[in-house]
């Protein structure tokens, strides 16, 4: 079912991460995927439709590899689910075709696209009797630093690291966003996100910042710690 508020990792105890990566899958899905089952790192993917079709395989390897799967709708639509849902699109159809490439999924995570929610779209959502039951969410984050930018602007993985590194350090706990792709390349004409997504460096982002973590102390856990 979706909550009228989002879900955020706020009551997770002191020094607890959850890693989420959103807009997959994409090249760099199963590289992150494979680094973070090798650490014994559950991560949850939050994959979008149209990305999925151009990459078939990568949501069964990402669950085989011990991490949830996440909808995140099928076109990443570029102003959030409110506009869609306010200029007549069909916002349930967003959802079920992209649950239905991944089936087998218990309680799918949810996250919208931009985390953009409100009341209206929970009870749009909760509305349909075969996608409200097999749904959680919406999950929010409280630890992010913008990686799918650095990527255009060409920022050191390590930098970029080290930015969610201090963020991680002043909250202390929350769940994480990351990106392992730029769903906007599917869906929009200006070069910069063609640029994004090809420069996308999520896995080098990766293996930096969970060392660094691991350093300071912190412990990682599944998504389902604040479901």
């Amino acid at each position: 079912m979706f909550a009228t508020e989002p879900i955020t990792g706020a009551d997770l105890p002191d020094g607890h991460l959850v890693l989420t990566y959103d807009d997959g899958p994409g090249p760099q899905t199963r590289a992150v995927a494979e680094y973070l089952s090798e650490m014994g790192i559950e991560a949850t993917f939050f994959v979008v439709g149209n990305s999925i079709e151009k990459m078939p395989d990568i949501p069964a390897l990402v669950r085989a590899l011990g991490h949830r799967l996440g909808n995140h709708t099928w076109t990443h639509f570029y102003n959030g689910l409110p506009a869609q849902l306010e200029s007549g699109g069909d916002i349930v159809d967003e959802l079920m075709r992209t649950a239905a490439l991944f089936s087998g999924e218990q309680a799918v995570a949810f996250r919208p696209p931009y985390g953009a929610w409100n009341p209206q779209i929970a009870a749009a959502l909760n509305a349909d009797d075969v996608l409200s039951p097999a749904h959680v969410g919406p999950f929010n984050w409280e630890i992010h630093c913008t990686d799918w930018k650095s990527w255009l602007e060409g920022e050191d993985p390590i930098d970029v690291a080290s930015c969610f590194r201090a963020h991680a350090k002043a909250k202390r706990k929350g769940i994480v966003l990351l990106h392992d792709y730029t769903a906007e390349a599917h869906n929009r004409p200006e070069p910069e996100f063609r640029i994004m997504a090809e420069g996308n460096r999520s896995a080098e982002l990766t293996r930096a910042l969970v060392p660094m973590l691991l350093a300071d102390g912190f412990r990682f856990v599944p998504l389902a710690a604040v479901s």
